[in-house]
């Protein structure tokens, strides 16, 4: 007979989600839950180091086998059936009595519920961003709202740029917005809905949501704050193969604050000409870089611009992002605004200069200089382009003329990280409460 599990766990198979849900499940775990963290084949084929802290299952997601699919509807269409079936047969197996599943997948709570299971909703991106997908979903946000400003209960002052784009996916916008704003759908319906965040960081969306719902903040899920959580190295997940760790040393050798850290992120591909213009303000800034740039994007960058910037910056493929931010060097992060970036940034006190592009990315951009006022964000011109004077002038912004502000303000938000993750904070309060919610399912 195998042991028993107390939870199973089902991020989504990308990227941004894994971690997350692993930070949750060894969290879980430390609190003396049994916890089966399921993956996908496609995952374990990319994952670059084993796990410690948690039992790993592997399921199909429905592109592993058979060719892959032809369309965004097929792809849905299998990804459904197949972690369906997956996810029941774990069940079966495993008697687990409490589901946490990735919120895109939010037909999961359904095979929880038919098993009988309690069911968590996990959202791995801020609660203003789930609180806009559930107006959206709800029909309260018209799309001829391009001119006039949009007033949510509980959320700041948006215009249409500030809301989640998915323009990105051009001819199939429609069906990918909606992949997308269901992941509020789930709100009213699981027994708790939790969401990567932290109470002091959003207050007065997170009271709106937890005033008619089961929402509870949970986050920041980073493993900054917790690195003697478990005796050995905290567990990550990487899809992508890391660079050797030789640009910590090359940080070792600058002066703090001196270096501007660039990364976009897993998903978001941009085009030669905003390459282009990135390359140039980085080398007009002048300031030190480290820029990662994806293997498949490398070929975009201006031809020789590597020789000719090799005494200002790297240029990596992937990196340890935790361990650069960290650094004493690092003056600010040039950020796609992706939460698990954002987040990361904020508990480890980095200014930002946002760069969003996709989902929720202009929402979260919209919150780091207009609320939490941690950075600024750099504007398109007509023809979508981030231009170098632009991005330059918000490097200067970032780290020259208000770099104090912004330190500040950054300093602030990594205390209200600190402290709802510590002992008796808000976060730490939530987690305990989901552990005694799940051990009551499973006595």
């Amino acid at each position: 007979m195998e042991e028993r599990q107390d939870v199973i766990a089902v991020p989504f198979p990308f990227q941004g989600h894994l971690n997350p849900m692993l930070q949750f499940c060894s969290y879980l775990s430390a609190r003396g839950l049994k916890v089966t963290l399921l993956l996908t084949h496609g995952v374990a084929k990319s994952m670059q180091f084993p796990l410690s802290h948690c039992r790993v299952e592997f399921i199909s997601d429905g592109t592993d086998v058979g060719d892959p699919p032809r369309t965004f509807q097929e792809y849905q269409a299998r990804l459904r059936a197949a972690v369906s079936d997956g996810v029941a047969a774990i069940i079966e197996k495993q008697k687990a009595k409490v589901l946490v599943h990735d919120a895109v997948m939010p037909w999961l709570l359904e095979v929880g519920r038919a098993d009988g299971l309690g069911v968590a909703t996990f959202f791995t991106q801020p609660a203003s961003v789930c609180a806009v997908y559930y107006h959206m979903l709800h029909g309260h946000i018209q799309s001829h709202t391009h001119d006039s400003k949009l007033r949510l209960p509980s959320l700041p002052e948006l215009e249409f740029p500030d809301l989640p784009s998915f323009s990105y996916f051009a001819d199939i916008v429609e069906e990918v917005t909606e992949f997308n704003i269901s992941q509020a759908s789930n709100m009213p319906k699981a027994d708790c809905f939790l969401i990567n965040t932290f109470h002091s960081l959003e207050d007065q969306v997170v009271e709106w949501m937890a005033d008619k719902w089961a929402v509870k903040c949970v986050g920041p899920l980073v493993p900054v704050f917790h690195k003697t959580l478990h005796d050995e190295k905290q567990d990550r997940i990487n899809l992508f193969e890391l660079d050797d760790e030789s640009c910590i040393q090359w940080l070792d050798n600058r002066e703090p604050k001196s270096v501007v850290y660039v990364s976009f992120g897993s998903i978001v591909v941009l085009t030669e000409e905003q390459m282009e213009h990135i390359a140039w303000a980085l080398a007009q800034s002048n300031k030190y870089f480290i820029w990662i740039v994806r293997v498949p994007e490398q070929v975009k960058l201006p031809q020789n611009f590597k020789v000719k910037t090799s005494e200002m910056g790297i240029i990596m493929k992937w990196c340890p992002q935790i361990e650069i931010l960290s650094h004493k060097a690092i003056a600010c992060f040039v950020t796609h605004c992706g939460w698990n970036s954002i987040l990361e940034a904020l508990c480890l006190g980095v200014p930002m200069v946002g760069m969003p592009h996709v989902a929720d990315q202009p929402t979260n951009a919209k919150l780091i200089e207009d609320v939490w006022k941690v950075g600024v964000r750099v504007k398109v011109d007509a023809e979508g382009i981030s231009t170098r004077q632009e991005i330059e002038g918000c490097i200067k912004q970032v780290t020259g003329v208000r770099a104090e502000e912004f330190r500040r303000n950054v300093t602030k938000w990594k205390g209200l990280a600190k402290e709802a993750t510590s002992e008796g904070g808000s976060s730490y309060e939530n987690i305990k409460d989901f552990v005694a919610f799940a051990k009551s399912y499973s006595d």
